[in-house]
């Protein structure tokens, strides 16, 4: 996962390198990208750097921290650090995540990072999952399945079969189980009716892997795959199942 990244903006030096300091002993993956000692120079490193937090006082010479706050909207997390507490709304109104008053409280701080960098790694997380999503119109040949921290990506050549679990698929592949967001009705879709048939309303099997059909009643069956896995079809699929045996 790349590292996150932030932007300290401060007209004073010291604190500029107190916070440098707090951030590099508690959360070392912390990359300090760029130091602004004012609002525009704030707004210009953000520009060029593209920080996911941005630690902004309030009073700097140029543009303030709320008018420079303004500029970043809501494309980075701000976190301001100041000794002036009645610009909290105004903050809070441009999308601040936390307001921090000077002297600074270490645990408030330290708590103030650590939600600015989850929710930083969540979005990251949701971006690498855009990027390695399949293009509108084409069939999937990947899902990328969020695991905690990690990202893993199940190719659908590697897929038995997936059933339905609530709001969630099952995608089982090769022994292993993965959970994705996904309904069948979206998968049915997004999968190449060549390779999958659905054979019933919790059920998608990949058709070459059938190896047995056992006949339990009109047009329904237990259908067997090459990993010994058994599956009950329904009448209401039927014809998908018959049109790709056929």
């Amino acid at each position: 996962m790349t590292r996150p990244t932030a932007l300290i903006a401060d007209d004073e030096p010291l604190l500029r390198r107190t916070l440098t300091r707090l951030l590099g002993d508690a959360w070392p993956d912390l990359h300090i990208v760029a130091e602004a000692r004012n609002g525009r120079e704030a707004v210009e490193m953000f520009e060029a750097q593209k920080p996911d937090v941005c630690f902004l006082d309030v009073h700097m010479p140029g543009l303030s921290g709320v008018e420079a706050a303004r500029h970043i909207g809501r494309r980075a997390h701000l976190v301001f650090v100041t000794a002036y507490d009645q610009y909290a709304v105004q903050a809070f109104a441009h999308g601040a995540l936390d307001y921090l008053v000077k002297p600074i409280d270490d645990d408030r701080f330290f708590a103030a990072v650590n939600r600015a960098l989850k929710l930083g790694q969540a979005q990251l997380s949701h971006r690498v999952i855009r990027l390695l999503g399949n293009r509108p119109g084409e069939y999937v040949s990947r899902f990328p399945v969020r695991n905690g921290q990690r990202i893993q990506i199940v190719r659908t050549e590697e897929i038995d079969w997936i059933s339905a679990s609530g709001d969630y698929a099952e995608l089982h592949a090769r022994g292993k189980i993965y959970l994705i967001r996904e309904t069948m009705n979206s998968l049915q879709q997004k999968l190449d009716p060549a390779m999958f048939v659905r054979i019933h309303r919790s059920r998608i099997i990949r058709g070459d892997f059938i190896r047995e059909l056992r006949l339990i009643d009109n047009r329904e069956y237990v259908v067997k795959l090459s990993d010994g896995s058994e599956h009950r079809s329904s009448r209401t699929y039927a014809d998908q199942l018959e049109r790709w045996l056929g």
